[in-house]
This record gives C-alpha cells, sequence and structure tokens, in this order.
C-alpha cells in the first residue's frame, strides 16, 4: 500500500527551477515507495475564482462550478494523499496561475458548510519556491499558512527554495532540500496511514547527485523533442 504524491507546478517552464526542485521531490517521494504524479497548471485554462462562497445561496463545493483544466487539478488533489506545490517567485508570491487554484481549493475546504470535514484534512503538503530575497520565503510561507488553514498538515522540512533560478538543479542545498521534501512528505503520510516511514532529513550525497543526473537527462530529452525552457 504506497503513497500517492502529486507534484503541481505553477510554471510556464517545463524543466525551469521550479521544475527542476519539483522533480527531485518528486524522486525523493519515489525512494519512500510512493507513486508520483506531475500536474502543471500552464497545460489548460484555470479560471479565476468568482468568490461564489460570499453568494446568497453559496455553490461553493467540491469540485467547484468551473468546467476548465483547474477542476481537473482539483479532482487529482482530491485523490492525491501528498501534494508539493512548486512555484517561481512572482513579486513575492506565488505565480498568478498558482494563486488561482489555492483560491479554487476552497472548493475542498468548504465542505465544511456541509457537515463535511474539509477535503484537505489530512492530507500532507510541502512547497518549492525559486526566486529572488524574501520572496522565496514569503510565497513558500502564504503556500503552507493557507494549506494548513484549510486543513492540511505540513510535513517537517517542508520547504525548499533557491536562488538559482532556471540552474536550481546545480544548487546543492535546494537539491537536496526538495529530495527531502518529497522523502519526508511521504513518510509522514505513510505513518498516518500506520505504515513506517521517514521524518528525518536525510543528507546523502550519492543519492543527490543520482536524482541531479536523472533531471539532467530528462531536461536533454526533452530539450532535443521541444527546443529549450
Amino acid at each position: 500500500m504506497s503513497v500517492s504524491v502529486l507534484g503541481i507546478l505553477g510554471s510556464p517552464r517545463p524543466f525551469g527551477g521550479s521544475s527542476q526542485l519539483l522533480r527531485a521531490a518528486l524522486l525523493g517521494a519515489k525512494e519512500a515507495g510512493a507513486q508520483t504524479k506531475l500536474i502543471s497548471l500552464y497545460d489548460g485554462e484555470i479560471k479565476p475564482c468568482k468568490g461564489c462562497i460570499q453568494e446568497e445561496d453559496p455553490n461553493c463545493r467540491f469540485p467547484c462550478i468551473f468546467e476548465d483544466f483547474g477542476k481537473e487539478v482539483l479532482l487529482e488533489i482530491n485523490q492525491a494523499e501528498v501534494i508539493i506545490f512548486a512555484t517561481p517567485v512572482y513579486w513575492y508570491a506565488p505565480s498568478g496561475v498558482m494563486k488561482n487554484l489555492i483560491d479554487r481549493i476552497t472548493c475542498l475546504e468548504n465542505m465544511v458548510a456541509y457537515g463535511e470535514p474539509s477535503y484537505m484534512e489530512g492530507k500532507v503538503v510541502g512547497a518549492i519556491t525559486v526566486g529572488a530575497d524574501a520572496g522565496l520565503t514569503m510565497a513558500g510561507g502564504y503556500l503552507l499558512t493557507v494549506l494548513n488553514a484549510m486543513g492540511a498538515i505540513i510535513a517537517p522540512w517542508s520547504h525548499a527554495y533557491s536562488r538559482m533560478a532556471n540552474k536550481a538543479i546545480y544548487d546543492d542545498r535546494a537539491v537536496m532540500d526538495a529530495v527531502n521534501v518529497g522523502l519526508l512528505a511521504t513518510g509522514l503520510a505513510a505513518k498516518l496511514k500506520g505504515l513506517n516511514g521517514p521524518l528525518s532529513y536525510l543528507d546523502d550525497k550519492e543519492l543527490l547527485e543520482k536524482i541531479r543526473r536523472q533531471i539532467l537527462d530528462e531536461k536533454e530529452a526533452y530539450e532535443k523533442s521541444h527546443g529549450e525552457n
């Protein structure tokens, strides 16, 4: 019985820095025996939330009123046990498309208004941010604070970040941190299911190099068939 881990990429660059670290996190999750999936939010339309939670007859309930790609992502989130959100920093905050998704996740949390638990309750979450200066921690802190307020559980060592933009894969500390985001979020989710799982930070240079090489190979193959990011 493995843990299901969903990686959500809020960057338009399939192998930019945010994607590189997200892929490292997902490979870390696989090291703990997880089944993983990556979704890019730029693969379809995610309409902005219209705030129907405030309407006299509120319609804010899962799986949301919109029939768009955002609804498909919400369905995936509902099925996942671990969700790792990765975004570039746009003016001290997550990317616009990531913010749209976070607002739309309200429909899972608002199931409390219908006599059910929040559908985010018990899910384990992590965050990855790539950008500059204070925006790194502000964007990551925003994601983790909001998701925790929706009922999600923050794993140990749950935030990885880098200032190295599309060269984040060469940022040793950031890559190792990202691997641990996936590894420990999976470990916590396993513990919640009564299974064994890691909860302590792993500093393993051999694993770091193996994961970096795998991501660089995937990046090279992608660029050969699609062109550079």
